[in-house]
């Protein structure tokens, strides 16, 4: 099965196709939603605080994902994937509406709250679709698969960026707040056929109901995969959080006004979302076919530390946009895609448990570990700008170090 086309040739390969191709297009609209939410969340809160502020609201976000990671344990473990699922999304679509109009009423810290959620909802949503396709899929059909699917999500993120960056002028910034909500309900719909299709993934007798733990975290010590995996994560997403706050900060100089700079927002992330959705139909399947994924995980942050390195040099909008690009482009693809590709033959319980401490919580705790001592710092001093630059390129360098242990070869 080296191919989309074979794959589709074989019994099994049609069945997984359209269980995954379910979750794929239920992808499609979360993740426009998401780009409704992000530009429209981000925007408002620079109104409201400036992009300075930026750290403070970062700091926060590890709090409330560990909230809702365990409340996702808890239900997970009572009701099963698919219910979790089903549940994490209706509660995510009632908090937007009511953020929406605790914002018309002037409520000012409903704007706080919003970037603080919609940092952390959507890593919790996404994992939860990884989780059921490397319980649907076999080692070898991830990687003719996951490009592909993982494509889907970013044609909904290109779409979503695109009517962002079209019509904020005519619409203005806070109804995609309700648009973001809309839209999550078809998301959960194609998202529970797709469990339909395949059936819900079972835990063995031992990891039923979270009898290990509803986050089971003690997998972390016991599997070293998992573990660097962590750590990986942990320092991608210190290279993320210093290219967001470079990035915002020269936007804000750039654009005062609030609906040119949440259309340039939009503009912005649709191109993340072009280059991710060529990088997933086009280029990700070939790799991961052709190249193992030590040489890949090792070759993407290579490409960050030139990028970093170059910002270094020219420290300008335009270089700050492609630098973030790159790495938003490639972590969304490419990065994602091989990564997954090593959950597949681990438990139940590692795939929907730990990969949601191990991913989602290790993403949003770097970016407010990050914030808190760039806080810290520009408490007592001014931050110049080389100082993001020069720390993407060291974390680039460590990312690059650990992916050396996180793909050798273990029993």
């Amino acid at each position: 099965m080296s191919t989309l086309s074979a794959a589709l040739k074989t019994e099994r390969g049609r069945y997984v196709a359209k269980a995954v191709f379910l979750a794929g297009f239920s992808a499609t609209c979360m993740f426009c939603g998401y780009e409704f939410i992000r530009s429209s969340a981000e925007s408002i809160f620079i109104a409201e605080f400036g992009a300075k502020a930026k750290v403070y609201a970062m700091c926060f976000v590890p709090l409330m994902m560990g909230l809702l990671i365990y409340l996702y344990g808890r239900l997970l473990s009572a009701v099963g994937g698919a219910r979790a699922m089903a549940g994490s999304i209706l509660a995510s679509m009632a908090v937007f509406v009511l953020s929406f109009f605790a914002l018309k009423t002037g409520l000012k810290a409903a704007a706080f709250f919003l970037y603080v959620f919609k940092e952390s909802y959507v890593v919790i949503i996404a994992e939860q679709y990884w989780s059921f396709i490397n319980s649907t899929l076999r080692d070898e059909e991830g990687k003719v698969f996951n490009g592909p699917v993982a494509g889907l999500g970013a044609l909904g993120s290109m779409i979503g960026g695109y009517i962002v960056s079209r019509y904020t002028a005519v619409l203005h910034t806070e109804p995609f707040i309700l648009l973001c909500a809309l839209v999550m309900l078809p998301a959960m719909m194609l998202f529970w056929a797709a469990y339909a299709c395949a059936g819900e993934p079972k835990p063995a007798a031992d990891e039923a109901g979270g009898r290990k733990g509803h986050l089971h975290l003690s997998i972390l010590k016991e599997n070293r995969t998992v573990f660097y995996i962590a750590l990986i994560i942990f320092a991608t997403q210190v290279v993320a959080t210093v290219m967001d706050l470079n990035f915002a900060l020269l936007v804000q100089d750039a654009l005062p006004d609030k609906d040119l700079r949440t259309a340039y927002l939009g503009g912005f992330w649709m191109k993340v979302n072009i280059f991710s959705f060529s990088m997933q139909f086009l280029l990700t399947p070939l790799l991961l076919r052709h190249i193992s994924v030590r040489y890949i995980q090792v070759s993407i942050p290579v490409v960050h530390l030139a990028a970093c390195a170059l910002l270094l040099v020219y420290p300008q909008l335009g270089v700050a946009a492609l630098a973030f690009l790159l790495f938003k482009g490639m972590d969304y693809s490419i990065f994602r895609a091989s990564k997954e590709t090593l959950y597949i033959p681990f438990s139940y319980d590692t795939r929907y448990r730990a990969k949601q401490v191990a991913d989602a919580f290790s993403y949003r705790f770097s970016k407010g570990f990050t914030a808190l001592v760039l806080s810290a710092v520009s408490a007592v001093t001014i931050i110049p700008a080389a100082a993001y630059a020069a720390a993407g390129f060291v974390f680039s360098s460590v990312w690059m170090c650990l992916a050396f242990p996180l793909t050798a070869k273990r029993r």
